[in-house]
This record gives structure tokens, C-alpha cells and sequence, in this order.
């Protein structure tokens, strides 16, 4: 799914607190709107834990002003975790992108969803699974094109604690080549 000629794109992000869902919103806010000049809208929502609740990043981005800031039907969807899994997978535009990280969540439905433990390789493959959502990033950003890598690299570099940049770019490049393989398996 390339973003070629889209002028709206919907976008839902989900998992539990702490897996860094509001913080990648956040970065693909910065890197489409700031970095890439284009129209974008973040609504966040929060189960009532502060740790392992549910979590929530909504993101639309346009080519035009956008009207109404709520997510009905996303486009691109990923998810982090079983419960937001079990609650929102149903409400994906047919047709659409779904992204679930495995480490978490199982039984997942859809033959066409793109299926990736993004912990479990954070963690061993990165030392911390923290990174998680930012490999996720660079997954989704690579297959639907949705923002340019080296936008979201520049993001991650003005916009996350300076400790965390370099293992969040490595997370970045991890995710890139992780959708470079589900392409070129699909060519």
C-alpha cells in the first residue's frame, strides 16, 4: 500500500501503556506535519491504568485540511497488544494495512495482516524491548510509504530523549529491512 495519489491517510495505533503507542504517534505527527509540510491531527486515548492499560494513538494524515479529527476506519492499523487486538481489529478499512506485533498477541484472524514479534527482536536484537514501536515505525513507514524514513529518522532524532535516539535508530533501520524482506518475499 503506497501512499501514491492518497490524500487522506487514517492511522491507528494500539497497545498497552508503556509500549510507546502515544510517543510514535507522536513521531509520525512531527515527521509528516513539521518535517514533510503536510496536515496531520493526533487524538490520544488511555485506558485508566497508567502502566498496561490500554492505550491509544489516533493519527490522520492529509494532503488538504482535515475536517474531523476522529479515526472511523483506518487505513494502516498497528497493534501491540491482545486486548486492543481483540477490541479494534474489526474496524479496519477493507482493504487496509494491519500491522500486529506477535510477542503479544495471538490468534490473529486476518490472512493478509503482516505478523512480526517487533519485542521479542527489539529485545534480542536491539538489547531493550522499549524499541519496539519505533522498529514498528520503520516497518510501517517502509511498507505503505506513509512518511519518508529519513523523515521519521530526523523525528526521532528532534523529538526522543537524547539517551534513547540510537537505539531507536537501530529500531528504525531493523523495521526498514524487516518490510524490505516481506516485500521482496511477495515479488
Amino acid at each position: 500500500m503506497e501512499n501514491k495519489g492518497r490524500s487522506k491517510i487514517e492511522i491507528t495505533l494500539s497497545g498497552a501503556g508503556g509500549q510507546g503507542i502515544v510517543v510514535a504517534g507522536y513521531v509520525i505527527v512531527y515527521a509528516a506535519g513539521i518535517l514533510e509540510g503536510r496536515e496531520v491531527v493526533q487524538v490520544i486515548s488511555y485506558g485508566p491504568e497508567a502502566r498496561l492499560g490500554s492505550s491509544r494513538s489516533d493519527v490522520i494524515i492529509s494532503d488538504s485540511p482535515i475536517a474531523y479529527p476522529k479515526v472511523k476506519t483506518p487505513d494502516i492499523m498497528l497493534i501491540m497488544n491482545q486486548e486492543s487486538y481483540n477490541k479494534l481489529h474489526n474496524n479496519l478499512k477493507e482493504g487496509g494495512v494491519l500491522i500486529v506485533d506477535t510477542t503479544f498477541v495471538e490468534g490473529v484472524q486476518e490472512e493478509s495482516a503482516y505478523k512480526v514479534p517487533f519485542t521479542r527482536y527489539a529485545r534480542e536484537e536491539i538489547g531493550s524491548p522499549v524499541v519496539a514501536n519505533m522498529m514498528a515505525l520503520g516497518f510501517m513507514s517502509r511498507l505503505t510509504g506513509i512518511i519518508k524514513i529519513e523523515s521519521l529518522k530526523q523525528a526521532i532524532q528532534d523529538k526522543v530523549k537524547k539517551s534513547f535516539v540510537t537505539l531507536n535508530l537501530q529500531a528504525v533501520e531493523k523495521g526498514v529491512h524487516l518490510a524490505e524482506d516481506f516485500i521482496n518475499n511477495q515479488a
